[in-house]
Order: structure tokens, then C-alpha cells, then sequence
């Protein structure tokens, strides 16, 4: 399973924005985006307000100019967010995310109307969870994921996010005190083949390393096979 964690994706002052537009937005039932009562319960942003317009023009932007996530998630086509608060009780149980969202969802979208049919789909290859409010300032709510022999729980910085395969089984804990903030996207992604994207990374990483020496025969063998790799296995 290749899991990633991409640091600072927003920080500072567009941080600190983002969490004074949330403490003052309308939450609704998290239902919304999917789930039942008995394996879901937290509040997400409602999309139709104004609130999430102003947070999504700076978390999504944040994202697209981020040049580690680009290199890391390759996206062909993204959602947009779901800004989602778990306060003390509530939690998502295990699950796996729908395949392609905005076709499985069991509802129409209010976004589609009357679109054709496929316009708006997302396969849903990769998963992000991008953490917004700071760890000290919830207890809880760690994004956990079957592995083995125990389970991988993950809480990062504020700004930093969790990059995952969308197949993956998974969880938020319990929050137990405070309130956990995330804004949670679905990529569908260049390399849909979790061997041919992790190659392509380890590729580009590579490149990085030599950087220092742009010229040499190392250099450009790394930059050769990053960008014969991309053509290969690329689906666009």
C-alpha cells in the first residue's frame, strides 16, 4: 500500500483563514456525502454555501499549485472537497470509498442537472485527506487503515496531508474531545497501477537527488527514465 504524506500544503496566514471561515460556517449532516447512521456520524460544510466557496478558493487552489502533491498523486481529474468536522462522539466506522464519485452515489448531484450522462465522474484512484486543525487541539479522530499485524493510525500537522489508494480499508477513530477538521478530496490519477505511480515517484525522486549536478551522465539517465516512465504508463 502506497501511503504519502505531503507536508504544508497550506500554511500560515491562508491556514489561519481557512480555520476562521470554518469556526463561523454552516455545518450539516455528514450523511450528505454518503454513509448510514450506524456507521457515520460527524458535520460537513454545506457546498451550496458561501463559507465553503471562500474555504474551497483557498484549499483547493493550495493543492493544484502544490508541486509534491502533483508529483506524488499525478491527477487527471480531481473532486472538489468535503470539509468535514468530527466533534467528541462521532466517527466513520471501516469502509472503502465508492469507486467513481458522482456515479454511485445513490442520488443526483445538484451540481450535474441535466448534464449527459458521465459528465463529472471521478474514478476514485487515490484518496486525501489534508488535516486542518492542529493535533494538540483534538483528542481521537486518527485516520486508521487495516494493515499487518495492527492497524496504521495517522494524525498530522494542520496543512499536512494523508495520500492513499481509494481501495484502501479505513477509519476515523472516535473523537473523544475537541473537534478534528479535514478537507477530503478524491483524485483520479494519471497512473491508475499502484506499481507503474510508485515507479514514476521513485523516478522524479531520483531526479531530485542528482539535481546538484544537472549535467552529469547520472542526471540526465534519471531525467530520461522519469520521462520515458510518464510516457509509458500514462493514461490521459
Amino acid at each position: 500500500m502506497f501511503i504519502s504524506i505531503i507536508k504544508n500544503i497550506v500554511t500560515g496566514d491562508k491556514l489561519a483563514k481557512v480555520l476562521g471561515l470554518v469556526q463561523q460556517a454552516q455545518f450539516v449532516d455528514g450523511r450528505i456525502s454518503g454513509g448510514t447512521e450506524r456507521d457515520k456520524k460527524n458535520l460537513e460544510l454545506a457546498p451550496e454555501s458561501d463559507r465553503y466557496v471562500d474555504v474551497l478558493n483557498i484549499v483547493e487552489v493550495a493543492v493544484r499549485e502544490h508541486m509534491e502533491f502533483n508529483l506524488t498523486a499525478f491527477p487527471r481529474y480531481m473532486t472538489r472537497p468535503i470539509i468535514s468536522r468530527y466533534e467528541s462522539g462521532m466517527f466513520y466506522k471501516q469502509h472503502v470509498d465508492l469507486p467513481v464519485m458522482g456515479f454511485m452515489s445513490g442520488g443526483k448531484p445538484a451540481n450535474r442537472g441535466l448534464s449527459p450522462v458521465g459528465t463529472g465522474y471521478v474514478r476514485s484512484d487515490l484518496s486525501m485527506t489534508l488535516f486542518l486543525a492542529p493535533p494538540d487541539s483534538y483528542e481521537g479522530g486518527e485516520l486508521s487503515f487495516e494493515a499487518t499485524p495492527h492497524p496504521l493510525q495517522m494524525k498530522l500537522e494542520a496543512g499536512s496531508a494523508i495520500l492513499y489508494p481509494t481501495g484502501t480499508r479505513h477509519q476515523v477513530i472516535p473523537v473523544t474531545k475537541g473537534a478534528r477538521l479535514a478537507a477530503v478530496f478524491w483524485i483520479q490519477t494519471m497512473f491508475p497501477v499502484e506499481a507503474h505511480r510508485r515507479a514514476v515517484c521513485d523516478a522524479h525522486r531520483l531526479v531530485t537527488m542528482l539535481a546538484a549536478k544537472p549535467e552529469s551522465p547520472e542526471s540526465l539517465l534519471a531525467q530520461d527514465s522519469f520521462y520515458n516512465l510518464c510516457r509509458m504508463f500514462a493514461t490521459v
